[in-house]
């Protein structure tokens, strides 16, 4: 590492590339302040963009008696693809999502119904 300023000479082997792990991600986004929470596909080589699908937004919603609670939306209502192309300079930051957020964004895009007993087995 002699004159490289900290980083590795050029004759160390590359590691062999991961393939991109689809994951739940909550992404804020710079100019509106808005959090997205979807399922991150990709992040292009360079960085500069990322593949997101079914984005989400929190919002409030009033329930049927006037009590207002929190629930998601969908954050792309009349859009025929559900998947979109950021550019990272749109993004403030982007981080895993909370679990019980992702379970219920997992939960209005999966055909299956999951059960809410966390691991156990109801009768």
């Amino acid at each position: 590492m002699s004159g490289n300023y900290g980083l590795p000479d050029e004759t160390v082997e590359p590691k062999e590339e991961q393939p991109f792990k689809v994951y739940k991600a909550t992404v804020h986004l710079k100019h509106t302040g808005t959090e997205l929470i979807c399922d991150v596909l990709s992040i292009n080589a360079e960085g500069r963009f990322i593949s997101i699908r079914n984005p989400t937004i929190l919002q409030q919603i009033s329930s049927g008696n006037g009590e207002a609670q929190m629930g998601l939306v969908p954050f792309l209502m009349t859009v025929k693809d559900d998947t979109i192309h950021l550019n990272m300079g749109d993004i403030l930051f982007l981080s895993e999502t909370r679990t019980e957020i992702a379970d219920q964004h997992t939960g209005m895009f999966s055909q299956i119904i999951q059960p809410q007993g966390k691991g156990k087995i109801i009768l």
